[in-house]
């Protein structure tokens, strides 16, 4: 038997499919998995040249896991929204919901209470994490600014 051009086409992207449901199938079931452990953040590593921000404490662990990271500064969270674990815009303003801070910029970055950078403040060398925003002069879900400090 002699098939078209258009069945043979048929035939084979439906053996294509089938070949592949096991493996599709398999990643399904781990990002499952993965959204519905209390681990931390998959953002909670922060790629190098950005300062992370989280919502929750413990860079996400445990938290809804809303997060956002930055090249540059920012004079005010209230044009912000927080990201999703997918990278999906949540729809929620960050404007003084940060509860902890990864900073892989290569400088010092600031958090400011207030707009424009001022009130209370905290900053964070290179490298450091803070997961516990609560024991810095800029406190639990008060942050409204972030300036960086690569001059």
């Amino acid at each position: 038997m002699r098939l078209s051009r258009k069945a043979a086409g048929l035939v084979t992207a439906a053996a294509m499919l089938t070949a592949l449901a096991p493996a599709g199938a398999a990643v399904a079931s781990t990002v499952a998995s993965t959204v519905a452990s209390t681990a931390a953040s998959p953002r909670s590593t922060c790629y190098g040249g950005r300062v992370c921000l989280y919502a929750g404490f413990d860079f996400n662990r445990g938290h809804a896991d809303l997060w956002r990271d930055f090249i540059q500064d920012d004079a005010d969270f209230a044009d912000n929204n927080w990201l999703n674990w997918d990278f999906t815009n949540s729809w929620h303003s960050m404007n003084n919901e940060t509860s902890s801070i990864r900073n892989r910029i290569g400088c010092s970055a600031t958090l400011w209470q207030h707009p424009g950078y001022t009130g209370a403040h905290s900053t964070f060398t290179h490298d450091s994490n803070d997961g516990f925003l609560v024991n810095n002069a800029v406190s639990n879900n008060r942050a409204s600014a972030l300036d960086i400090w690569c001059r």
